[in-house]
């Protein structure tokens, strides 16, 4: 946690940096340059008290009024990742400036106007863009429905339907009251089984009762089951444990189960999770014995909060796999590839969606987008999400 907490403060003292040049390159040229380089200092100081007067509170923030995180956390998390987007960028643009004005000389003199321009255009436009994917996209929930079709699927099987619900990250970004809202969606589908996989609260132990509190409302005839993943190790995973052992809830840590009324039709698994290497494919260590809760002739369902589970367990046998934790890369571009271009996909394999074993198409895993996000309360064209899937009768 040491190494972690010294790259979170490096990348905020670096995005902290980057906004005091857009801040200073987007001042008038009339003003001094020691003008300039006050009027930056000041702004981008009062901007970055934000956190530290949060931080000095006991209350979190579902304790605070409405526009404590509508009209200050969210618009200052906005505004750092439009300061690091614009920032970068800006940079680009000089370094470009700087070799152009060698081949033409007369660009040399309009540069610093030029640079100007390009810094209100770069962060009014991201501003206007994330706000979007925050106010808008981020709060408008999906129900994704999908249909899997299964042959020698046992008759108790057949039109079975669950709901999978992932990475709430209660905290900062997710209110309670959202909370509140997906599990009274999840409800009202009436699914046979809820799954959860993991990331109920982001990190401040504070958040887990009310957020158990509520997922405790999640009703199903066959039960409602979890695991844990990275950031409830972070929140403080033995905190966790004991706020689920008040719940109905089953967690399931390297264990499997059956469900009731379904016994020796479908097993259920839960993986726990590996927690290191949270940005890449996570490595398991306990593959043999994760493999050993695979039950032959029954549908096995895996709940693992790690996608990467899935490069072992589709040589398992394992009909379903359920995952979350990429939150889709909380920004996909629609038009590049059979699913769009995740964020995601620049450090694991497998991003969001439903996915197929090449061996055997009816070795199947789905990721879940998700519902909270992290660093900062964004989502662009990746809505968070619900998934209902329905088991049928190849």
């Amino acid at each position: 946690m040491t190494l972690f907490f010294a790259i979170v403060v490096s990348s905020f003292l670096v995005v902290v940096a980057l906004q005091y040049v857009l801040i200073r390159v987007m001042l008038p040229l009339r003003l001094s340059n020691m003008a300039r380089v006050i009027i930056s200092s000041l702004v981008s100081l009062s901007i970055n008290t934000v956190p530290f007067l949060y931080l000095r509170t006991n209350h979190i923030l579902d304790q605070l009024p409405w526009w404590h995180r509508e009209l200050i956390v969210f618009p200052y998390a906005i505004l750092m990742v439009a300061s690091a987007c614009s920032g970068m960028l800006l940079l680009l643009i000089w370094h470009t400036g700087s070799m152009l004005s060698r081949v033409w000389p007369r660009f040399d003199k309009d540069r610093r106007g030029f640079l100007g321009n390009s810094a209100r255009t770069l962060a009014g436009t991201s501003f206007g863009v994330l706000a979007y994917g925050s106010y808008y996209e981020n709060k408008t929930t999906e129900i994704s429905r999908v249909v899997l079709s299964y042959s020698g699927l046992h008759p108790d099987l057949c039109g079975f339907r669950l709901v999978h619900i992932t990475d709430l990250h209660a905290g900062p970004f997710i209110s309670f009251e959202t909370i509140a809202k997906v599990v009274s969606r999840a409800n009202a589908l009436k699914p046979d089984l809820i799954v959860l996989t993991g990331d109920y609260v982001n990190h401040n132990p504070a958040y887990i009762h009310g957020c158990l509190e509520l997922l405790d409302d999640l009703k199903a005839p066959a039960g409602v089951f979890g695991v844990y993943g990275n950031h409830d190790y972070y929140t403080g995973i033995n905190a966790m444990r004991d706020g689920f052992s008040k719940t109905r809830i089953s967690m399931l840590s390297d264990s499997h189960c059956a469900t009731k009324g379904l016994e020796g039709v479908l097993n259920i698994i839960g993986v726990e999770d590996p927690v290191s290497r949270w940005a890449t494919d996570a490595q398991f260590q306990n593959l043999a014995e994760i493999s050993a809760l695979v039950v032959p002739h029954q549908f096995n369902l895996l709940l693992s909060h790690r996608p990467g589970i899935f490069k072992a367990c589709k040589d398992w046998n394992v009909q379903l796999s359920m995952a979350g934790h990429t939150h889709g890369g909380q920004v996909i571009v629609p038009t590049v590839g059979e699913r769009g271009f995740s964020l995601a996909g620049l450090f694991v394999t497998y991003t969001h969606g439903l996915y197929e074993s090449e061996k055997d198409p009816e070795v199947r895993m789905y990721v879940n987008r998700g519902i909270g996000t992290i660093i900062a309360p964004v989502r662009l064209f990746c809505k968070p999400e619900i998934v209902e899937i329905t088991l049928t009768m190849a």
